[in-house]
């Protein structure tokens, strides 16, 4: 008796292979990725911010380990919002990937509201924070204030005449600014900038009076005494800056929590495998003493969450800055 196998097509072996490898693309797209070069959108002018500063050395650091150039593309605009709108509408075949800060992920979707172009939550796909950014209110020699009631003070006796800067629209500078304008009952105004780097520049020269700086953005200012903090937005002081009180310590509540962080994000739909492949490679660069060196020089602090952890900080703190946007009546206008 014939076997039932000698009656099979020679096509079935061959079908069945493809319909195997046709059900699981990603699985065979991540085994020979990155096969050429990956672009990083940085969605900030290049300069002395947190994520310019971060996104170029992981961008470096990747580049070594994945064997293939790291091309860091600075975006600017509209806080993040045009740079992470471009990744988001990119192919999800992880050679585009975003390195953005907590504002534009987490702020923005609330402060934009409908003009919104993109939801992150829906439209990226979180691959690792991996620095976490304190901020601090920062003034420039031209401001006489040394601490936080002094500030207020000195903008009490000239109201409407003073300013705060931001590196944009919906950052958490911009916001930062406001919520200590209203927790103070200050009357400043908010001048927005395309970068935080651009920021620093009027307030070293003294045209601007306030900025709730990330770190890289200052840290050197600070050090050489051009720029002079008055306060960390932390709930603990900064080991870099320990002669700098929090803002709780100076009586002001509901500031201790406000930081920023910096990550990597992919376009929604992007192979699971390449996801994890680059959170297993920024796991490990944030274990060696490099990355983990510059980011403490910064006055930030390394680590490295896994894409389920980052979703639900993302999550979290998108809620927690809707109820600041609520409560300030901050706006991009």
């Amino acid at each position: 008796m014939r076997s039932l196998n000698a009656h099979r097509s020679p096509l079935v072996p061959f079908v069945a292979l493809l319909l195997l490898f046709g059900s699981c693309p990603a699985a065979v797209g991540a085994e020979a990725w990155p096969s050429k070069p990956v672009r990083m959108v940085i969605p900030f002018p290049p300069g002395q911010t947190s994520s310019d500063v971060f996104g170029r050395a992981m961008a470096e650091q990747l580049r070594k380990d994945l064997g293939q150039p790291i091309v860091v593309d600075n975006r600017p605009g509209a806080g993040g919002v045009v740079g992470a709108h471009l990744v988001a509408k990119s192919v999800p075949d992880g050679y585009t990937l975003l390195l953005a800060a907590a504002g534009t992920i987490t702020i923005s979707p609330s402060i934009y509201g409908k003009k919104m172009p993109f939801d992150p939550q829906t439209d990226l796909a979180p691959v690792s924070l991996f620095a976490l950014v304190p901020y601090m209110l920062v003034v420039p020699p031209s401001v006489p204030a040394k601490s936080v009631s002094e500030f207020i003070k000195f903008a009490k006796d000239q109201p409407g005449t003073l300013n705060f800067v931001s590196s944009g629209n919906g950052t958490t500078p911009h916001l930062c600014g406001e919520w200590f304008k209203r927790q103070a009952k200050l009357d400043i105004t908010h001048v927005p900038y395309k970068g935080g780097a651009i920021a620093t520049i009027d307030l070293l020269a003294g045209r601007a009076h306030l900025y709730c700086a990330g770190g890289p953005s200052t840290v050197g200012f600070l050090q050489s005494g051009k720029l002079r903090a008055i306060g960390m937005t932390s709930a603990k002081r900064s080991p870099l800056f320990p002669d700098v009180p929090t803002l709780g310590e100076q009586g002001i509540a509901g500031l201790d929590s406000i930081n920023s962080w910096v990550g990597i994000f992919a376009p929604a739909g992007t192979p699971r495998p390449v996801i994890d492949r680059l959170h297993r490679e920024i796991a490990r660069i944030m274990e060696g003493p490099e990355m983990r060196k510059l980011i403490t020089e910064q006055a930030a602090e390394p680590m490295a969450l896994t894409p389920a952890q980052f979703a639900a900080r993302i999550k979290s703190e998108t809620a927690y800055w809707a109820n600041v946007v609520k409560v300030t009546g901050a706006t991009i206008d």
